[in-house]
């Protein structure tokens, strides 16, 4: 099992690209996905796929990268992902705790079936934590917060809607509602009567678990 240690030095085919500054974890597969880098050079903050990693250890993380590649590399939003709790841990990753972020995914609480409803895979959308959701009244009601996973086959089954209209409070719709999807808007096909009158689905927020609950 590779060992990322915040500050550790990022080495590329052609020398340093700079240092490990966080990690962006999967939590419905607990594994690490990006590398979140540094240098005086940069700015802002880039993300690394793991799939570059070559090898890793206390001190160096070797990528396949030139440092031409690495500016070509998508910048880190810090505010689309989540932080976790000074209390959170991860089962067995090794890592400095409070110093990696999370992908915005959540998962039902035990005894919810998710059998029935439509499924997209994680990588068919490029959606971005933060996008405006609007109803097909043209109503903004608010910004997707999070996605739920069906931990069964880590597909997404629906979009959490926060704040807005609905008053501080979340607000789970299934994918197919969502007639447009991209990095900036979310528009949904049910107006804002019929959003409220959605059952609730209680959703367990992997930032939020501590370790008696990994």
């Amino acid at each position: 099992m590779s060992e990322f240690r915040i500050g550790a030095t990022i080495r590329g085919s052609d020398g340093d690209l700079g240092t490990l500054d966080a990690l962006v974890i999967d939590p419905t597969t607990q594994c690490v996905t990006a590398l979140v880098i540094t240098h005086e050079t940069l700015a802002p903050r880039l993300l690394v796929p793991e799939s570059l990693v070559q090898s890793a250890d206390p001190d160096v993380i070797a990528v396949d990268l030139d440092e031409a590649g690495v500016h070509q590399c998508e910048a880190f939003d810090e505010p689309n992902f989540n932080a976790p709790d000074d209390e959170f841990a991860y089962g067995d990753l090794v890592m400095d705790p409070g110093s990696y972020f999370l992908e915005p995914f959540a998962s039902p609480l035990d005894g919810w079936a998710l059998t029935t409803h439509e499924r997209v895979a994680k990588g068919e959308i490029t959606i971005r934590r933060g996008a405006a959701v609007h109803t097909s009244d043209g109503t903004k009601v608010g910004h997707v917060d999070e996605f739920l996973i069906d931990p069964d086959d880590g597909h997404i089954t629906h979009v959490v809607v926060r704040e807005g209209t609905l008053r501080h409070k979340d607000v789970v719709v299934p994918i197919r509602s969502a007639t447009q999807i991209d990095d900036e808007d979310v528009v949904l096909d049910i107006d804002l009567p019929t959003l409220h009158a959605l059952p609730a689905v209680p959703v367990r927020r992997h930032h939020h678990l501590t370790a008696d609950e990994t």
